[in-house]
């Protein structure tokens, strides 16, 4: 099976409340409404060959949902992205 680096492989619902505030590089902040949680890649570890995984929040904004690894890479890395909890 080939895999992507950065791509979710698992989803489960998040509860209501969560959020992640972004701040732009100019300062300003927003949030967006966390839905799921997502098991994303991360590469291939050099000493065992074994794929990583980190556990990402998948938000709503500008009418698509997000993980922070797909924000990162269409936005660059001038904003910040941290999850709120309820």
């Amino acid at each position: 099976m080939n895999i992507s680096i950065h791509c979710p492989v698992s989803l489960t619902p998040a509860p209501a409340g969560w959020w992640v505030q972004h701040t732009g590089p100019d300062g300003r902040k927003f949030q967006s409404r966390i839905v799921a949680w997502a098991v994303v890649t991360t590469g291939v570890n050099s000493e065992d060959k074994a794929m990583g995984t980190t556990v990402q929040p998948v938000f709503l904004e500008n009418g698509r949902l997000w993980t922070v690894s797909e924000w990162y890479g269409a936005m660059g890395t001038d904003y910040t992205v941290e999850v709120v909890e309820p």
